[in-house]
């Protein structure tokens, strides 16, 4: 679709800096925070969006994203494979140091990704990508109430998952004991992390308070009358727990069920087969509770802090509540085509497919395309593209990015079906940045995307933020139906 002359210089809002840091967006992430995880590489694109900026690669290295990665995506597979693991491990800390993790210093880094000035919202809570294209619209910045804590376990087995309980639940009391204001989530998924799982343990790590670069922030960037939008996916998982505030959580969202998880099933066993592995499932701690999916769920014990600061603040609380992470994605899209179609962008547009972190709400913005986010390349989320077609009139062109995690997962959508999903425009869309012959192990992609994003087209001016009240009336256009819900948590003092 070609950028019409009636789109709109994006006015910023509000200038008024409090005081100036600048730059402060493109300095290193701290130690503790995994800069590959969701967290970090969502926050740094919508941060990098409000800079008006591209959000390019999550390494932010030339050196790495221009001749690294295309040269390792050479390599036979084995080697390929343990570049991932290893560079993986290079932002893993020592199982010594978690009693010292700087959270505080992670949560300034975090608000530092944005423009320190004021604005009419802020979203805070859950990871989402569609959320992160509800953010850029609005132009307003998020803060995630969890993120990743990958600490060093080399030469780990990763389908040896009692190991992995009882060698890791140290690390996880010592976690929970230094951070009282969190949920330590101990994660461990072989189906999709297994690459990652070889050199390191997964710990996420929940807020629930805020920390005092959070409440800093909102305070410096909401005025009275701002609304608080908290991002509440409820999702849930089966997991054992090791502590008041601690559990550990076996399997995660994505190809495979939880079913599938700890009983076994078909796939399970032809898994195991094609990794060489006796059995045919995994032997895990039976779960005894359920708490907030480690990476995409929301800890509601947040909430009561978030309430008193909004009343002592005078701003609207909202609450977007939802199950399924991709619940949100259609929200989204339905809403950029509104917001197009008021500014005279009508008819059929490019639709862009994201997956997982490999996203760009600047770039796709200002191609006036249609943002739709997947959680991973899995076939659970190739199906709700393909109802998500199948609802609508075909857009222009669907162009598709997809996420390599390394490893021939159950549940791994084919990329021939993606192919095929990519045809579905009224002209032939591509898969962006992707090697059909290397995927799901083609980790070059993570700078290629966005590079083949650079070839579809001109580009038109940055967009006037949405109006909070027209952001609001297009979200309520749409909920209908969506498995979304948006709650009035408080309204502004004496209403």
């Amino acid at each position: 679709m070609s950028v019409g002359p009636t789109s709109v210089v994006r006015a910023a809002p509000d200038q008024t800096h409090i005081p100036s840091r600048k730059a402060r967006h493109r300095r290193a992430a701290p130690r503790g925070i995994a800069r590959f995880d969701s967290a970090a590489g969502m926050a740094q694109a919508l941060g990098r969006s409000l800079h008006g900026e591209e959000f390019r690669s999550l390494s932010n290295s030339r050196i790495l994203d221009r001749a690294v990665l295309p040269a390792v995506n050479l390599l036979p597979r084995r080697p390929r494979e343990w570049f991932y693991a290893l560079a993986g491990a290079t932002e893993a800390i020592g199982s010594g140091s978690v009693g010292r993790l700087d959270v505080a210093g992670i949560a300034d880094w975090l608000t530092g990704l944005y423009p320190d000035r004021r604005y009419p919202a802020c979203f805070i809570g859950s990871s989402n990508g569609a959320m992160v294209h509800l953010a850029a619209a609005l132009g307003v910045p998020w803060l995630p109430q969890t993120f990743l804590c990958p600490v060093r376990n080399p030469g780990a087995d990763p389908d040896a998952v009692r190991q992995a309980f009882t060698a890791g639940t140290p690390t996880a009391e010592r976690l929970a004991q230094a951070l009282p204001d969190m949920a330590v989530h101990h994660m461990h998924d072989p189906n999709q992390d297994r690459l990652m799982l070889q050199t390191m343990s997964y710990f996420r790590l929940k807020h629930r308070r805020l920390p005092a670069a959070y409440r800093d922030a909102l305070v410096r960037w909401l005025p009275a009358g701002a609304t608080l939008f908290v991002v509440n996916c409820t999702r849930t998982w089966p997991v054992t727990r090791t502590g008041a505030r601690s559990v550990f959580q076996f399997g995660a969202l994505g190809g495979a069920t939880a079913e599938e998880y700890f009983q076994g099933s078909e796939r399970t066993a032809g898994y195991f087969q094609h990794y060489g592995r006796a059995g045919r499932h995994w032997d895990a701690p039976a779960p005894d509770d359920r708490a907030p999916e480690a990476e995409w769920g929301f800890d509601t014990a947040l909430l009561p802090e978030l309430e008193a600061l909004s009343r002592e603040r005078d701003w609207r609380l909202r609450e977007l509540r939802f199950e399924e992470p991709e619940d949100l994605s259609t929200i989204a899209a339905r809403l950029h085509e509104g917001w197009y179609g008021a500014l005279g962008e009508d008819g059929p547009q490019r639709l862009v497919v994201e997956s997982f972190v490999l996203m760009a709400p600047e770039r796709i913005q200002r191609l006036r395309a249609i943002p739709y986010w997947l959680l991973f390349a899995v076939q659970p989320s190739a199906d709700r593209l393909r109802r998500f077609l199948d609802s609508r009139p075909a857009p222009d062109e669907v162009d598709i990015m997809l996420f390599s995690h390394g490893t021939d997962s159950i549940g791994l959508a084919p990329v021939e079906e993606w192919r095929e999903l990519a045809g579905r425009g009224r002209r032939p869309g591509r898969l962006l940045g992707v090697d059909p012959r290397r995927y799901p192990r083609d980790f070059a992609a993570f700078a290629r995307f966005h590079r083949d994003l650079e070839t579809l087209g001109r580009v038109g001016p940055r967009l006037e933020p949405l109006p909070l009240d027209r952001f609001e009336a297009l979200l309520m256009q749409h909920l209908p139906g969506s498995g979304v819900e948006l709650v009035a948590r408080m309204e502004r003092a004496g209403r």
